[in-house]
């Protein structure tokens, strides 16, 4: 059976005249999300984000349903978490946030966590995952972090890259080994102290800035600080960017497993009622 992996959608609250639907919110996934994930052969359905608040809604949209149907999830990167979801104020006046999307997120985070199936989070997904747990971020790393390197690039997006060490014993050091390794940085923000039962996985070797994490209690819960899915071959990265595919590969064998565990459950149960209802003719 196909694997069917879900992702959060990314909010456009006030979209530009030109889309078409000045008044009306969009939801959207990336492109380069999409062919990240649907390139390893599985099926890629964006989660639509239901706002419970409107009076039109008439019954609470059925996420037991939804996790139940996909084999696990991916958290698109984006604009930066309000402070109040980690018990903190703005680091300036002017900063942007979006609470209906957090909000949004750590619900999925809660349904396919308390499920048991594999997440992945990525930039911002890789954050939500630390405040889930009860961890904080640093606000700004230009300003907050001491002799930090240049983890954004307003100018050039996503042509920033830099090395990342990975942590001896860590799940991405399975993945990768411990050769330091370059990855496309878009963020300001990042993890501050952990979240409880999350362990540093990988971190920026010259200013030590925090770049992957993992839960230690679930077979794959995961965050990276980078976007993997702007490593694909055609998209402009340099030769020495790390593979995405192992990454991703190991996030699919962790789905596929679960989903095998729970197919194989359903099948033993289905017997157990054969045999009863023969018993019983």
């Amino acid at each position: 059976m196909t694997l069917r992996i879900g992702i959060s959608a990314r909010l456009l609250h006030k979209p530009p005249p030109g889309l078409g639907l000045p008044t009306k919110r969009l939801q959207f996934l990336e492109s380069n999300m999409a062919h990240w994930i649907m390139g390893h052969g599985v099926v890629a359905l964006m989660i639509p984000f239901i706002d419970q608040r409107l009076p039109t809604l008439r019954k609470r949209p059925p996420l037991r349903d939804l996790v139940e149907q996909l084999d696990g999830l991916v958290l698109q990167g984006g604009i930066d978490i309000h402070p109040q979801a980690y018990g903190t104020e703005p680091w300036q006046a002017q900063a942007e946030y979006d609470p209906i999307r957090d909000d949004y997120e750590l619900e999925l985070l809660h349904g396919f966590i308390g499920a048991d199936k594999p997440v992945l989070g990525i930039c911002r997904g890789c954050q939500l995952l630390n405040v889930y747990f009860g961890g904080t971020l640093v606000q700004d790393i230009p300003s907050q972090w001491p002799g930090a390197i240049a983890h954004v690039d307003n100018t050039h997006y996503d042509r920033l890259a830099h090395e990342v060490h990975f942590m001896p014993g860590s799940r991405l050091a399975g993945i990768y080994g411990y050769e330091p390794r370059r990855v496309t940085s878009i963020h300001h923000q990042c993890v501050d102290q952990l979240g409880q039962g999350l362990a540093l996985e990988a971190r920026s070797p010259i200013d030590l800035v925090p770049e992957g994490i993992r839960h230690t209690a679930y077979p794959f819960v995961l965050g990276v600080q980078w976007h993997p899915e702007f490593h694909l071959n055609g998209n402009g990265a340099a030769a020495d960017i790390l593979d995405s595919g192992p990454l991703m590969m190991a996030f699919l064998k962790a789905a596929a497993r679960r989903a095998g565990r729970v197919r194989r459950l359903a099948d033993g149960v289905a017997r157990v009622r054969e045999r009863a209802s023969a018993l019983t003719r």
